[in-house]
């Protein structure tokens, strides 16, 4: 597996949630913060469930870019 870096951010240490792509099946992966907040969970669970096994999380807005560019996108301006 080789693991490819877009980017981290939004955390004021070293620990910061971060984008990676998997290049051998271009997967994501995504470090961040779980999401405990029922109320965010519940509407989730709308429109699309949540097995056992599965986690959701939250990731800053400084990593809108590095996700942008992890899925293909180029340079775009987020503001």
């Amino acid at each position: 597996m080789a693991l490819k870096f877009y980017g981290k951010g939004g955390s004021e240490q070293d620990s910061c949630p971060s984008v990676h792509a998997d290049d051998t099946d271009g997967s994501l992966v995504i470090v961040g913060w779980p999401e405990e907040d029922p109320d965010v969970l519940a509407k989730i669970q709308e429109v699309s469930h949540i097995e056992s096994h599965e986690r959701a999380f939250r990731v800053p807005r400084e990593l809108k870019k590095a996700l942008w560019e992890a899925c293909g996108g180029n340079d775009p301006d987020f503001g």
